[in-house]
């Protein structure tokens, strides 16, 4: 039988020295395995739905629950091996163990995560995995799945698409679409939220992750607001941006673009916007063509 352990770890060992052998610090090791790992691995979308419908069906069932689990932990590796596929339980083992084996403290984080796609009211168990990083007895968060690219469920396809924002990204943002299961590991010096809040959270796409450091306000996606009633927006950035292609779509019945006021000091970004006409919409900001955050509003008399 083959010990996929075994394997692995020599795989591992030899992939690890050889990316690393000829760099200093922690810092630089660190950085050419996460690109590696993101530049190599794709991730298998088949994979996290099959996992998903299991852990569904045996919810209620902590036996076959626990039997899938330890399956499943089979079917990860062996696809991971054969055919350098995987999901996030797999990006997230294969940092941590590379990292040990290049002498940095690496650890596996279980927690919620928030999406397009996520329907949290349904949500019954932890459904992401990212980690934590030790460099210069500074604890970092990394999230290589979602620096890797972009999963087509309905074309069966993946796209690799590096995003450097999931890369030692600042706690702050981070919080905004990732809950650890144990909050020390949200890396937080204030309080983490409570599940409901992160659940209200406004939603916040990966090239928020390259252009902010930070969300500041507003704390919830929906909000029910008075007609003609001003509302502040404020991020602090984290590179310089246009100033003049920032801007809200709003979607109603139909799309509308709108120019917010703007105001910029040192690097906090404040948007005002009066709202005139009652209705409901969907609210997307965007930056330089891309889109950041989206938000909803009920506009009232």
């Amino acid at each position: 039988m083959l010990n996929l352990t075994r394997v692995k770890k020599l795989d591992l060992n030899k992939i690890t020295f050889s990316l690393t052998e000829n760099l200093k610090t922690d810092a630089e090791k660190l950085r050419v395995i996460y690109m590696w790992i993101c530049h190599n691995i794709a991730n298998d979308y088949r994979l996290y739905a099959l996992n998903d419908r299991k852990r569904k069906r045996f919810k209620n069932d902590s036996i076959r629950l626990n039997e899938w689990n330890s399956r499943f932990k089979k079917v990860l590796f062996k696809k991971l091996l054969k055919r350098k596929k995987t999901i996030c339980t797999g990006y997230a083992y294969l940092l941590k163990e590379m990292c040990n084996i290049a002498d940095i403290e690496a650890k596996i984080v279980n927690g919620y995560a928030r999406t397009t796609e996520i329907d949290f009211e349904k949500l019954v168990y932890p459904n992401h995995t990212w980690n934590v990083v030790k460099l210069n007895d500074k604890w970092y968060l990394c999230d290589p799945t979602w620096s890797t690219g972009t999963s087509y469920p309905d074309e069966n396809k993946f796209v690799f698409d590096y995003n450097d924002g999931y890369f030692l990204t600042e706690p702050n943002i981070f919080i905004k679409n990732h809950l650890p299961v144990y909050h020390y590991n949200s890396l937080l010096q204030k309080k983490v939220p409570s599940f409901k809040e992160f659940s209200e959270m406004p939603l916040l796409y990966g090239e928020a992750y390259l252009v902010l450091k930070e969300h500041i306000t507003p704390n919830k996606m929906h909000h029910e607001i008075k007609q003609n009633e001003t509302f502040l927006f404020k991020y602090q950035l984290k590179k310089k941006i246009d100033l003049n292609k920032v801007k809200f779509i709003f979607s109603s019945a139909n799309e509308k673009t709108i120019k917010p006021k703007i105001t910029l000091q040192k690097d906090f970004l404040t948007l005002q916007h009066t709202f005139k006409k009652r209705g409901f919409y969907d609210v997307h900001l965007y930056i330089e063509n891309k889109i950041i955050a989206t938000y909803t509003f009920k506009i009232y008399k």
